[in-house]
Order: C-alpha cells, then structure tokens, then sequence
C-alpha cells in the first residue's frame, strides 16, 4: 500500500504536465501491478510508457534496502619491501595459509615478476572469480594488468586469459587491531561499478584508466567516514577503553574487485591467469609531485592534530605537501597487536633540503620505549635507503660548516652532498 501511496502522489504532482489519458492509463496499472504480476509485463501490453514507473520501483527498492558493511579479511604479504592487502576467490593448487604461499596464489600479482601468476581454481575458464585488491588511501586513477600466464610465449597461449572483467570500486575502513598472523579486517561499501572492461590479448602491461569519477569517489570516501564513526561508535568507545593509548582513528583505503566475465580460451587449458597488477595516482597531496631545483622549500612542519602521524612541508608555489605519513610506513605496517608506534619531526637542515625523523615504538602497557631516526629528502620527497645510509640509533642532526650542510652521527660529519648522488 505504501508503494501505491507513493507512485500516485508522484504521477498527481506530473498530472498537469502531461497528456491525460495517458496517466489514466499509467494509474490503471499502477493497481493492476501489484496485484497480479511481480513483472511489468501485463503494463507493456496495456502501450504505456513505463519509464517513470520503473524509475519509481528502483528507487523505492533502495530506500527499502539498507546497504550493510561487507566485513571482509585480506591477507597481508609483504613482497619486495611493501606489504600488499588482497582477496581472491580461488586458486589452483591451494594450500592451508598458515602453512605458507600456494604456487599460483594472489601474492604473485604483486612479486613484478613475468615468470608467476595468480592462477583461478575452478572447474571452467574462471567465469565469476575475481581479485579483490587494496588500493590505498588515494584515488586509483589507472589500473595496470599484465594479462595472463607471461612465464613465456607458448605458456601465454596455452593458457585462458581474462577477455572481460568487470571492475567495482569499494571504500574500506580498518580500526586498529583488527588484523591477524596473516589477514587485515576491513569493512567496506562499494562506491562505483561494476563495469565491463575489455583486456587485449597481448603480453606486457596494458593500462586502463579506471571507470570512476575521481570527485564522486572522494566525496563518498569522506561521507562514509562519517558513517563509519556514527555506526561503529560503540565498539570505537569500547576499544579506547580497553586501549587509551591507541589510535582509534578510522584508516581508509579504496579497493578495486576484479571479476572474470570471459576469456581469450587457452589452447590448452581453460586455467585463466593473471600475472601481474598494479596502479598508478595522479600527483595530489599525497602522492610525490616535482619539485623544480628553482622552487625554494619554505618550511617543513609536522601536522597540527596531536600524534596525526604526518609531517608536511611548503614552497613558494605549493602549500602543505606531504612528506610522511606513519600509516605508510612498514614499520607502522608491521607492528604487532599491542604494538604502537609515533613519529618526531627532529631536525630540519638549514637549506630546508633534508628532514631527520624519530620513529618512537612501545607497547601496550610496557615500560620499554625503543627509538631510531630515518632520514628524509624533502626536495626529492623520498627516504634514504638503509643501503646509502646504514645508521638508525646515531643520529645527531644538521650541521652548517665549511659551506657545506652535514649530517652529525657517531661515525662522524655525513656528507650530504653524496648522499643526494646515491639517491638520485
């Protein structure tokens, strides 16, 4: 009855816009409708026009439906030094995850490596299976697949490989401590998709620039924020509780689905592969953006909240550049369950050019604090390496002498001039 309420209010308000005798025939079906057929058949004989009836149907079937949170567990692989979230419906040859990595498991999307593949593990070519992956907390703005089985030519062949695959774009959430020995647990909603993209039938990387509109992805991501907070504000205050000391801000991240809708058929097997994934940002706040070598840093400075975890810095054209962020460091990404860790903005050099940073780790309810600095290049906005500069507990700050800026430590004055040449 509410249904009926609603449509016959809506087509009154139109009445007057429209032709007369073709909303009398509209409000006839509108009563035959739900009595007799769940379809819009009977109507489509009638010769009415079924545009704005659908319309309503779909609308009051999503205000009739509250989308829920998909809790979902992704495992975490650290692979070449950063540590990948991912999901995948199957997999040939699987093994128990406690007890290590499968041969074609999802962890070989992410090695670089031609030579291993993510293999689907189902009877068929795969239709339905699909990748779930992070994408990280900035708009992923093209998706790179290397298609396929590329261990070789012959093995490309003679393996299936994705044709279509539809993409979805999801918004996920993580709260602190919610991880295992080997999963991440994530609440999501899906913000965009699916949409059918066509792969070519080609080794290498071929590139997609992603079906999603970049502003609409980012005004759900700061709505469902919101939402998160509101819905889940009980177990938020419940863990501060438990925890005062830990950061029990929402972290996000958008996920990309892969599903498998048909494929190039192997000639073979009906195995799909994939061998290789990957994304590509635009430059923005949080991702690195070109410094001119005329361009003059200005400041370097850490967030204004408390603890934030972030430390930004200006030029003369820009303002508030991200320079680190804890949440992406590994070591905050490796931290056990009652493990913390900050960040401290210690020393800037004279020039602006260089920033040393204090990593501080504790633990819960511990009385033991460990400390080591890392440092940073702002102009290149990149750390150094531990293979240019092996020292984390002795550093000491910048010193300006003899014209030249060094970096103090127990092993004596580091030029800085040579460590820039390494970076670069």
């Amino acid at each position: 009855m509410t249904r009926f309420v609603y449509i016959y209010q809506h087509m009154r308000k139109r009445l007057i816009k429209s032709n007369k005798m073709n909303w009398i025939k509209i409000l006839l079906c509108v009563i035959i409708f739900p009595l007799y057929s769940p379809s819009f058949a009977k109507i489509k004989a009638a010769g009415v026009n079924l545009k704005h009836v659908e319309y309503l149907q779909r609308k009051i079937v999503v205000q009739e439906k509250e989308e829920k949170w998909e809790e979902m567990y992704f495992r975490a692989i650290r692979i070449n030094g950063v540590t990948h979230h991912f999901i995948v419906s199957s997999e040939l040859e699987a093994v128990n995850p406690y007890e290590g990595l499968g041969r074609y498991g999802g962890h070989n999307l992410f090695d670089n490596d031609p030579a291993t593949a993510w293999v689907e593990g189902v009877k068929g070519h795969g239709k339905g299976e699909y990748i779930i992956v992070k994408a990280g907390e900035i708009f992923p703005d093209t998706l790179a697949i290397s298609n396929g089985y590329q261990k070789s030519e012959r093995l490309y062949i003679m393996n299936s490989r994705p044709h279509h695959v539809k993409l979805s774009l999801y918004a996920g959430f993580f709260l602190e401590g919610d991880d295992t020995e080997i999963a991440s647990r994530y609440r999501l909603k899906q913000i965009g998709g699916p949409v059918n993209i066509e792969l070519k039938d080609k080794m290498g990387f071929q590139k997609l620039r992603m079906p999603f509109d970049r502003d609409n992805a980012i005004a759900a991501r700061d709505s469902l924020k919101k939402a998160f907070k509101k819905e889940f504000a009980d177990e938020i205050l419940q863990r501060k509780e438990w925890c005062p000391t830990c950061d029990m801000e929402p972290q996000f991240s958008f996920f990309v689905k892969i599903e498998i809708v048909n494929v190039y058929r192997g000639s073979e097997w009906d195995d799909t592969c994939i061998s290789g994934l990957s994304f590509i940002y635009k430059p923005n706040l949080y991702t690195k953006r070109r410094i001119d070598k005329n361009e003059d840093i200005i400041n370097v400075y850490e967030d204004e909240e408390p603890d934030a975890g972030k430390i930004y810095f200006d030029t003369d054209r820009f303002k508030k550049l991200l320079l680190v962020d804890k949440t992406r460091l590994d070591e905050y990404k490796n931290l056990g369950h009652d493990e913390h860790m900050s960040i401290i903005l210690m020393d800037v050099s004279p020039d602006k050019e260089w920033a040393q940073v204090d990593l501080i780790f504790y633990k819960e309810g511990g009385d033991r604090v460990e400390e080591y600095s890392i440092l940073y290049n702002v102009r290149m906005q990149k750390r150094v390496d531990e293979d240019i500069l092996d020292i984390k507990y002795g550093m000491f700050g910048f010193v300006e002498e003899k014209g030249k800026i060094w970096l103090d430590t127990t092993e004596g004055y580091i030029d800085l001039d040579e460590v820039r040449e390494e970076m670069r």
